[in-house]
């Protein structure tokens, strides 16, 4: 367990510079285009990935069953870029503290729902009062991170 604690921590982390330097690239092509690149070099390395993996495990890609997904897993990349496009945007305005502390907060309250009810299959895991005392302090945390003094 610690060892996904930490792993999740460097994600985190490197999470981090990804809208810093998708906002350095917009102030040179525009917000949308820097976004889309940023996708797309996402995109090949992933595709580069795949490959890679299939091919050192000796096994095919499985398009028929991405095919046969649900629908509603293919809104992933929509989300996916939604959040590119929009980090992006937002870090040269509202600063990368506040955007990304806001962020994360609107990640957790999501992912609270997602829990309560066991959405898209994941385990249910009920809203106690711990928790909603949690997310308070998160919530005031959020605030006093993104307030400028």
């Amino acid at each position: 367990m610690l060892a996904y604690f930490f792993c999740a921590l460097g994600v985190g982390s490197i999470w981090a510079l990804q809208p810093i330097i998708n906002a350095g690239l917009a102030r040179s092509v525009g917000v949308v285009l820097a976004s889309c690149i940023s996708f797309g070099i996402g995109f090949a390395a992933l595709v580069v990935a795949v490959l890679i993996g299939h091919g050192l495990q000796g096994q095919t890609i499985p398009v028929s069953a991405a095919l046969q997904s649900g629908w509603q897993y293919y809104f992933g990349g929509i989300i996916g870029a939604t959040v590119v496009l929009g980090m992006t945007f937002l870090v040269p305005l509202f600063g990368a503290g506040a955007t990304i502390a806001s962020a994360i907060t609107g990640q957790l309250l999501m992912a609270a729902v997602i829990d309560q009810f066991g959405l898209f299959g994941a385990t249910q895991v009920p809203l106690g009062p711990w928790r909603i005392f949690g997310f308070l302090c998160l919530i005031i945390g959020v605030n006093v991170v993104v307030r400028r003094y």
